[in-house]
């Protein structure tokens, strides 16, 4: 492959990264924000607006973004399709970080209201954001 070639991919791609840097940043505030408001502790909203975004970005990075990159390839604005893609891969992140807080509480995650909720929140915010800085309206 030719060097011009390289850099020319390179640069296309580098006029997305801060789209997706901030769709990632919204997405976590976002997302520590609604926790700490539907947790009912809003004394904690400063605090847990600060803190709780490191812990989210890490499950984010790993799940939502590689999900977020592929689906970007056929950028569709506010698709249910995507929404319900990024439900599912919600599920298998806030199941795998449940087990790894708790490993006794296994197969009584997918019991409890508050992994749904969380999962199906995550999701949901993830997919409003990255359709509002990533995705081209349809065509």
């Amino acid at each position: 492959m030719e060097i011009w070639k390289v850099s020319e991919k390179v640069a296309k791609f580098s006029d997305v990264i801060p789209k997706y840097i901030f769709s990632l940043f919204f997405s976590c505030i976002s997302l520590a924000a609604s926790i700490i408001l539907f947790s009912g502790e809003i004394s904690w909203l400063l605090p847990g607006i600060i803190v709780y975004p490191f812990y989210i970005v890490v499950p984010y990075v790993i799940f939502a973004v590689p999900v977020q990159v592929f689906l970007n390839r056929y950028p569709r604005k506010f698709n249910l399709l995507y929404l319900f893609i990024y439900i599912f891969f919600s599920f298998i992140a806030v199941f795998i970080l449940y087990i790894v807080q708790d490993v006794n509480v296994a197969m009584n995650v997918v019991r409890m209201k508050q992994f749904y909720e969380l999962s199906f929140s995550a999701a949901v915010i993830f997919w409003i954001w990255d359709s509002i800085f990533l995705h081209e309206k349809p065509e």
